[in-house]
């Protein structure tokens, strides 16, 4: 029986739809001036990095606490470093708080699939206001977010 979550066609189709989206959107500045979009991209990229220093510490939870999912987490992790570097800029973040995970390991995998599709969808907001290299930088992280949702939804 299929899970419950997004096919990977439907994961495809909706980085296609947001990536052609940024592309367009990155032919058209809307009438936006360039410093305005320079703000939504410090604004964007902020969040960005706040998201997923917040999603790696939650990662690092549950891996300490559940060594039997330690394995399959681990390079998520190291995706998720990957997008703190996309992300950083030029400047100093603090750390992220400590995460939380749940007692049992299903509900564990259940809810990284969860932390990881709410912010694939947090990436998607506003790509129309922001430059089209952001753009697709967030649609691409974002791609690899519903991945790890979906990875985590067919394997709990």
């Amino acid at each position: 029986m299929r899970d419950a979550g997004p096919t990977r066609r439907a994961v495809l189709g909706a980085v296609a739809v947001a990536t052609i989206g940024a592309a367009v959107a990155g032919c058209d500045d809307g009438g936006g001036s360039d410093q305005g979009r320079r703000k939504a991209d410090d604004a964007a990229r902020e969040r960005a990095y706040a998201a997923t220093g917040a999603l790696l510490a939650r990662y690092d939870a549950v891996a300490a606490r559940h060594p039997q999912l330690a394995e399959r987490i681990r390079p998520l992790g190291v995706e998720l470093r990957q997008h703190l570097t996309a992300f950083a800029g030029g400047a100093t973040h603090p750390a992220p708080p400590p995460g939380s995970a749940p007692e049992d390991p299903a509900a564990a995998a259940g809810t990284i699939a969860d932390w990881a599709q709410q912010a694939s969808d947090e990436r998607l907001t506003g790509l129309p206001l922001l430059s089209p290299d952001l753009a697709r930088r967030l649609a691409a992280t974002a791609a690899c977010l519903a991945g790890h949702a979906q990875l985590f939804r067919s394997t709990s």
